[in-house]
């Protein structure tokens, strides 16, 4: 009996390795998606069959009609919402969906067919697209029926291989009435292109899409165009001359381009950005933070309350009091900005409220070389004060000052920060 059971036992083991060992332990990989049918019409066809700005209309496009095209656009950075753009090699068109996270099904370089029964062909602004037509408007198609209409074939292509796909190349810009219908929604790229505001502008406001110019080398220019849903916005636009790619759009009389990534801006220096280098978040134990006080008469104190935090002094009489930061690393910063807000009382005598900045304190404000800082706009109510530091003032041993020297008034200062643009 024992015997037997040992017998069971073993044939059990045989039986459960080789069952492992059968099994296939890699892991699913999803099939590549294909079409079941052909294009019969091109996109520069289906946009001939509308006219542009016409206002708040639409036309019908014919039972049977299908489209073909590469993916050129991505949501996943926030640039290009509830849109893909697909091209042809004869046009563009944009393909509205209500959906914010595009990327996930089309890919750029996805090729996709598109049956078009049911669609309609418009323009928003003079930009052609296709949607549904519903309540008098152009409708996004609902993201549960984008498979109705739209269907990927084969596996993404990668639109930097030249051999695949080659974007149309433009080295002047000329008017929207110039431009070729055919180019709008397309893929392009500007070459010797330059910001104009590079080094000095991040690519968009916190609270508002935002346009910069472009300018080409023969001097036309072209607006791009940037979401403050885009997670690229507090960048700085970069300083001299490079390659921009981006997507040709159009807002009425005017051609714009859409980026969709930083990827899309290259050859420039270094990408940069705005960042706060030195700031006080707690003046209440800034004195033990490395902030010095220098008292000659009146001695400057913390005030904080419901509206204001910051440091003050009043003079009743007499003072010439010094408040110096603690050392501030500027090394590696440009266009390094102090700013700070300040009130004075009425009556009260401007000339004795000074700010200065240094880059080697000697550990007394008296032997110390100390440039001026020309404080402005003093006023009974608090002002903000903004002042670009100069270059030569970038130094790993940089300190501000404020002095009070005289009588009879007061000064309370707050917000006290330096931003500057720096390499990533």
């Amino acid at each position: 009996m024992k015997i037997t059971n040992k017998i069971r036992l073993f044939i059990c083991i045989l039986g459960l390795g080789a069952l492992v060992t059968s099994c296939n332990w890699e892991p699913d990989v999803a099939p590549i998606p294909t079409f079941d049918g052909t294009a019969n019409t091109t996109i520069a066809e289906l946009i001939a069959m509308h006219e542009l700005g016409s206002v708040d209309s639409y036309d019908s496009i014919p039972a049977g009609t299908i489209i073909t095209g590469i993916v050129t656009t991505s949501d996943e950075h926030g640039n290009c919402y509830k849109y893909i753009n697909i091209e042809d090699g004869t046009a563009g068109i944009q393909i509205k969906i209500n959906n914010s996270a595009l990327f996930n099904r089309y890919k750029v370089g996805q090729r996709v067919f598109v049956k078009c029964d049911g669609l309609v062909i418009g323009d928003y602004r003079k930009l052609p697209q296709i949607g549904l037509w519903e309540n008098d408007a152009m409708q996004a198609i609902p993201s549960n029926k984008a498979s109705n209409y739209i269907f990927c074939d084969g596996a993404p292509v990668d639109l930097s291989n030249p051999e695949v796909f080659t974007p149309i190349v433009l080295t002047s810009i000329p008017n929207a009435d110039n431009m070729p219908v055919t180019y709008y929604n397309r893929l392009v790229r500007l070459d010797n292109a330059t910001f104009v505001e590079g080094g000095t502008a991040t690519y968009c406001a916190p609270n508002a899409a935002t346009s910069h110019d472009i300018k080409m080398a023969d001097g036309s220019t072209i607006t791009m165009r940037t979401s403050n849903y885009a997670d690229f916005i507090n960048e700085v636009l970069p300083e001299g001359t490079g390659t921009i790619y981006g997507i040709m759009t159009r807002y009425n009389n005017y051609v714009q381009l859409v980026i969709r990534d930083l990827n899309d801006v290259q050859g420039f220096s270094a990408p940069t950005h705005l960042e706060t280098i030195f700031s006080v978040s707690d003046y209440t134990n800034a004195f033990n933070n490395g902030w010095l006080k220098v008292t000659n008469g009146a001695e400057w104190s913390v005030l904080s309350n419901s509206s204001f935090s910051g440091f003050g002094i009043n003079a009743g009489s007499s003072t010439n009091s010094w408040l110096v930061s603690p050392e501030i690393n500027l090394l590696g910063a440009s266009n390094a900005t102090l700013s700070f807000k300040h009130r004075t009382p009425a009556g009260g005598n401007n000339n004795v409220m000074k700010c200065y900045y240094t880059t080697n304190f000697t550990g007394d404000v008296n032997t110390t070389t100390w440039t001026a800082i020309p404080v402005t706009n003093f006023n009974t109510n608090f002002v903000n004060f903004d002042y670009v530091l100069p270059e030569n003032a970038q130094s790993n041993k940089f300190r501000i000052a404020f002095q009070y020297e005289g009588s009879g008034s007061s000064w309370y200062i707050g917000n006290i920060a330096i931003s500057a643009t720096v390499t990533q």
